[in-house]
């Protein structure tokens, strides 16, 4: 019986020690997690004035960012469609403007 109260003294004075370990493993999660985002922070705020972005700008851009992701399109897909559009807007002006011209000759 005293063997199995020492090893049960054993146990909870380790139990303990696991325990505060936690507690001190948490606070120090804590401090580095806060770390991250402060850091996190310093980033976006030096990214936001490198390219002369307010913070609305930064999250409309964001969000154009996602949209874009989650269709499947990138910047050079909306480039190649810009070209069209600006190929047949050109074509159909100058449609218009050899109309306009017979009419006058």
């Amino acid at each position: 019986m005293a063997i199995n109260d020492r090893k049960i003294g054993k146990l909870k004075e380790r139990s303990a020690q696991l325990e505060r370990r936690i507690k001190e493993d948490t606070a120090e999660k804590k401090r580095i997690d806060t770390q991250i985002k402060v850091l996190s922070y310093e980033n976006l705020r030096a990214e936001l004035s490198s390219h002369a972005m307010t913070a609305d700008d930064y999250v409309q851009y964001a969000k154009l960012l996602q949209k874009m992701a989650d269709h499947s399109v990138s910047f050079a897909d909306i480039d190649a469609m810009l070209d069209k559009f600006a190929e047949s807007h050109i074509q159909t002006e100058n449609k218009e403007n050899f109309h306009e011209e017979n009419k006058i000759f």
